[in-house]
């Protein structure tokens, strides 16, 4: 193939339709999941133990606070090539032990558009060899349960250092071991095109190296002493889309190899169009462009010459190239992602969850009440704009596309003046339409994106895990809302993180405790719902407001008449509505509801639904 000039300036000419929109006042600040960082101190860690891994031998630290073991930096692939499968790490016995004590290097970055100036080295620079993990075990551990955490940042940023899941672990009684993983990001990770393949290079390298990191777990976690057998894998936004990518894997044929379950905040679905496809063949001639290796003056190289001087190009000039394009995408979006490559990752993923065809067992999936906010223009005010951002994000809808999202998504004409408030979900007006932070044609705007991106992808993936329920099946799921006052992107993971025992101005201890017991009642048991003891905890303050998430009240999504069992009533959609009350003292307690959540939201199920039929236009 010859990349000639008519294609080139094709490309380029993306990134000025993009440059060329009407400016709009920005989005909220970037979420602080995408970039804050979720560490526990370990003031008081000494020296730790030595594991021998058969390539490496590396000490780490012990902390009394925690009685936990913590291994940083531990490779695990060898330094990636270029567009490559990851590789097994050489052996290096002849060394010294390593020191597992400091984060590893992050991989390069690349933020989010729309452009803001001049990019700074220091946020986007970082190292391509940079496929490691970092290990917390409890002290004296054997053969635990194993939580696998993949970051966020929209395939485009973040570490391993940002997550310390030590404050977890000890709720849980230090009941497992957690290991938190890094992949290739942005150009490095998600390069893809037609040529790419050609010449030997593997689209969703990134992908693969979640996968790799997986395949390490299974053979090197019993040393660290977890249990291969009793995986979960994690993960928020890009992270809780990467736990659909692995469920949805080689087709869904993996059943429990590398995972028993999985735990997904807010998965990511932005698009997922095929390798070969316009955007991501044309970002990656802008690429080539950017990185020096096909210019005005020599657009007639062949797709080979292109690729290897991309495969010999200098690092810091494609981690700029890299970084300037995803920063040039739409508002709140990424340029690098994965895609559907026919081999990995084999169809869109609303064909394939919706044929209940995924890897693992059982799942949790959840979103928070207001997704959408910081991917959004805040200028969206008439039901023509709302129609136009549509079409911006989504090119090939057409009129009859947009008619049948305007049924579900009108706006009263009450609400185009109504004060901000947050919805209940079970009374109108409803999210479509008002939120605390936006109303009208601009909350429509926010809540659509959340909807296709995030909220929808959530049901989908608990769809597929009750698709494949029916008498004992050993295939469930749980789907919660996160619903605090301006649950916006991220928020639901602060409460992860923190100690409960210390309340803040929105999650009392209450509500931390029992949200922390969910997830390690789902990693350790594989089944979320909260025992009396956890519920009863604190003199009985949970016993009322945590009720709702008790195995009796939670039950399995797609329930059929509540119970599993009874294959002769309809099916039932539970999900647990993590939101809160004002006490008499002015403060937020907790206060968890089982609601349905196909009705909640003014019918949310009908319009995931419509997104589903949909797919082949929001998915290319």
């Amino acid at each position: 193939m010859v990349l000639t000039t008519a294609r080139l300036l094709a490309a380029l000419a993306v990134g000025a339709v993009v440059s060329a929109l009407p400016t709009s006042p920005s989005p909220p600040k970037t979420p602080i999941i995408e970039i804050s960082q979720f560490k526990v101190p370990h003031k008081h860690a000494v020296d730790g133990p030595t594991v021998d891994l058969g390539y490496s031998r590396y000490q780490g630290l012990y902390d009394p606070k925690f009685d936990s073991n913590i291994f940083l930096g531990i490779r695990y692939a060898a330094p990636p090539k270029r567009w490559q499968l990851p590789e097994e790490p050489a052996v290096d016995l002849t060394t010294a032990i390593k020191n597992a004590t400091t984060q590893p290097p992050r991989c390069p970055q690349s933020p989010s558009g729309p452009a803001r100036g001049p990019l700074d080295d220091a946020s986007i620079k970082g190292e391509e060899d940079c496929l490691f993990l970092n290990v917390f075990s409890p002290n004296k551990a054997k053969k635990l349960p194993v939580l696998v955490w993949i970051h966020g940042g929209g395939y485009g940023l973040g570490d391993a250092a940002g997550f310390d899941f030590s404050q977890l672990v000890k709720t849980s009684g230090n009941a497992f071991v957690t290991v938190v993983i890094q992949y290739r990001l942005g150009a490095f990770g998600f390069l893809s095109s037609a040529d790419l393949m050609k010449q030997g290079g593997t689209p969703n390298a990134a992908v693969h190296d979640m996968r790799f990191a997986l395949q390490w777990v299974q053979k090197y976690i019993s040393r660290f002493g977890g249990d291969p057998a009793k995986v979960t894998i994690s993960g928020e936004s890009a992270g809780g889309g990467a736990v659909m990518l692995m469920a949805l894997a080689n087709g869904g044929t993996e059943n429990t190899t590398l995972f028993r379950g999985g735990i997904a905040s807010s998965p990511y679905l932005p698009t997922q169009p095929d390798y070969d496809g316009d955007v991501p063949t044309e970002n990656y001639l802008q690429f080539a462009q950017k990185a020096g290796c096909l210019g005005t003056a020599d657009a007639s190289s062949s797709s080979e010459a292109v690729y290897k001087c991309l495969l010999n190009a200098n690092s810091t000039v494609l981690q700029r190239a890299s970084a300037e394009i995803s920063n040039n995408a739409k508002v709140g979006q990424w340029a690098f992602i994965p895609v559907t490559d026919g081999t990995l990752l084999r169809s869109r993923p609303t064909e394939q969850l919706l044929r209940g065809q995924v890897n693992g067992q059982r799942v949790i999936t959840g979103h928070n009440a207001n997704e959408g906010t910081y991917f959004v223009p805040q200028n969206i005010t008439t039901q023509q704009s709302f129609i136009d951002f549509i079409k911006i994000n989504y090119p090939s809808v057409n009129d009859s596309h947009i008619a049948s999202i305007l049924e579900l998504y009108s706006v009263p004409e009450s609400s185009l003046t109504s004060a901000k408030f947050d919805t209940d979900g079970l009374n109108p007006p409803y999210a479509t339409s008002v939120s605390g932070y936006a109303v009208g044609w601009q909350q429509a705007a926010n809540n659509l994106y959340a909807e296709t991106t995030f909220v929808c992808p959530a049901y989908w993936l608990a769809d597929a895990y009750a698709t494949r329920q029916g008498g004992k099946s050993i295939y469930a799921s749980w789907r919660y809302q996160f619903s605090i006052p301006n649950a916006f992107h991220g928020s639901d993971l602060q409460p992860i993180f923190e100690d409960p025992a210390v309340a803040n101005a929105r999650v009392d201890t209450t509500f931390k405790r029992g949200f922390q017991s969910i997830w390690a009642q789902f990693i350790t048991k594989q089944d979320p719902g909260l025992y009396p003891d956890i519920i009863e905890a604190d003199g009985g303050a949970g016993k009322t407001a945590l009720s709702a998430a008790s195995g009796d009240n939670w039950w399995p999504w797609g329930s059929v008449g509540g119970s599993p069992r009874d294959a002769e009533r309809p099916r039932y959609w539970p999900m647990l509505n993590l939101n809160v009350t004002t006490a008499a003292d002015g403060k937020f307690k907790a206060d968890w509801k089982i609601v349905d959540g196909k009705k909640f939201e003014g019918n949310r199920g009908a319009r995931c639904d419509l997104w589903a039929k949909l797919g082949d236009v929001i998915e290319e």
